[in-house]
């Protein structure tokens, strides 16, 4: 596996093992704990299939006498097959349990410092602002003025120093903070509206009441406030079709799915038919074109991914929509939704809406963990652990699909000064892809068998054919 050229030379996949918990538990695994676990269960039920095959054996018809001891001995080697794999199970149990106990904590600890410090330095900010605003202003300029003002200014110095230190946003520990500081931020209001910081720390409390009060919170927070300014202002949007085209053949693994997650136009949507079955669906979402907070014609902006994250009706998901009804989909028809970034965000918003018949999905790197998934969806949401963009939606909820993650730099290995958040860029994605479609553990090959299976099945029936749609969307107007 390779990196592309993007990633500064760096030939070799230097990420971290597969971590997997599988749909329905909260269990992490490795893959190769997993396939270890995998095997030795194949072997038990092989070794109990020949205890039962030597027990009923007619041994004067086979014309050789059966040893006293070979059953018991085919039933110690089930039984320590049994064993082995009750101890992998056990020993990523109390992994889990471990993680989730330093998390809760963690959490505990920042709503009380949310609650307790959150509003007295807001109420010093306010006060600033109302009755002191040259010492504000002051503060600000000389902070500014520290900033050595390089080639491309100040704002480059800012830019080219966290290029040049990756490091600091590139870690499963800077992510973790991130997600604690979003899920911490409805604390700060309900110390704002006078409730005791002590509450925060009772064993027991969940102040969040449900986990993802913190995240709404902040954003719906910053829509808000930012609107004060003209800034995360929706509009109304519209959608053209650019380009319809024949497809010959259908994605096979995670990696070519997301080589078909699009950057140009911001929804692809396959259409896949065969003579006398009803039509299939995949949708591809591409990530966020601008991060500026200011509205201009690119739906597919930060307003986007604020209003997403809240709960609201972002632009870029109805450019989706209108996109989805514009190529046919009823619904009724089943669809595959696959999304890199806020386009993973934005598959998640079209099935949490329950609009469409979507019966499975593939994200990456989708900061969307606080939105609830429904039952019977295969596929798998995927994230980089050192990646801090899924961590801005709070910690994942929902356990209803399969949960991929792996550290795209690990070890010792520092991450790429070629571009911002390096475990956000699609090449670190590219490689988990990668790393996904070589995994051994069951859990993994069968969701990523039934993905490809949705697709290309159809091409393999009578009349099996494909055509491809290319959409852009646009906002217009206020």
């Amino acid at each position: 596996m390779s990196r592309p050229a993007e990633f500064g030379g760096i030939a070799e996949d230097v990420g971290g093992p597969l971590l997997i918990t599988p749909a329905g538990t909260t269990v992490v695994s490795t893959d190769a704990l997993l396939a270890s676990a995998d095997r030795l269960r194949a072997l038990e039920r092989s070794m109990h299939e020949k205890v039962r095959r030597v027990i009923g054996a007619d041994a004067v018809a086979l014309g050789w006498p059966l040893r006293d001891d070979l059953v018991p001995r085919l039933e110690r080697v089930r039984a320590r097959c049994e064993q082995a794999r009750d101890a992998f199970g056990r020993a990523a149990e109390q992994y889990t349990r471990t993680e989730e106990t330093i998390e809760a904590l963690q959490r505990q600890a920042a709503g009380f410092l949310a609650a307790l410090l959150g509003p007295a330095l807001l109420g010093a900010l306010a006060r600033l602002i109302l009755f002191q605003p040259g010492v504000l202003i002051a503060g600000a300029l000389a902070g500014w003025a520290a900033i050595p003002d390089g080639p491309g200014g100040r704002l480059g110095t800012v830019r080219d120093f966290l290029l040049a230190h990756p490091e600091l946003i590139t870690s499963p520990e800077f992510a973790r903070f991130v997600s604690l500081v979003t899920t911490s931020l409805d604390d700060v209001a309900l110390g704002l509206m006078g409730v005791p910081a002590w509450i925060a720390a009772i064993p027991g409390v969940d102040l969040e009441r449900g986990g993802d009060q913190g995240v709404a919170f902040g954003a719906l927070s910053t829509v808000a406030l930012g609107s004060l300014f003209g800034m995360f202002r929706e509009t109304a949007v519209t959608v053209a079709r650019e380009s319809t085209s024949a497809v010959t053949s259908a994605p096979t693994g995670s990696r070519e799915r997301l080589d078909r997650i699009p950057e140009a136009s911001p929804v692809r949507i396959e259409k896949y038919e065969a003579d006398g079955m009803p039509p299939r669906y995949v949708v591809y979402l591409g990530p966020t074109e601008t991060f500026s907070p200011l509205a201009d014609d690119e739906p597919r902006d930060l307003t986007s991914n604020v209003y997403g994250v809240a709960g609201l009706d972002p632009g870029a998901y109805r450019v989706v929509e209108l996109a989805m009804a514009d190529a046919g989909i009823r619904p009724g028809d089943e669809v595959v939704v696959s999304g890199f970034s806020q386009g993973g965000l934005m598959a998640d918003l079209v099935i949490a809406s329950g609009d469409w018949n979507v019966v499975g999905k593939q994200t990456f790197g989708a900061p969307s963990g606080n939105i609830p998934m429904p039952d019977g969806l295969f596929g798998m949401a995927v994230r980089n652990t050192d990646d801090f963009i899924p961590a801005l939606a709070g910690p994942q909820l929902d356990h209803r699909v399969l949960q991929v993650e792996r550290e795209a730099f690990a070890g010792d290995t520092p991450p790429p000064t070629a571009l911002a958040a390096p475990a956000h860029q699609r090449g670190g994605y590219a490689d988990t892809a990668d790393a996904i479609d070589a995994a051994e553990s069951a859990a993994v090959r069968e969701q990523n068998g039934m993905l490809d299976r949705f697709a290309t099945e159809y091409l393999e029936l009578p009349g099996g054919r494909a055509t491809q749609y290319l959409y852009r969307g646009e906002r217009v107007g206020d």
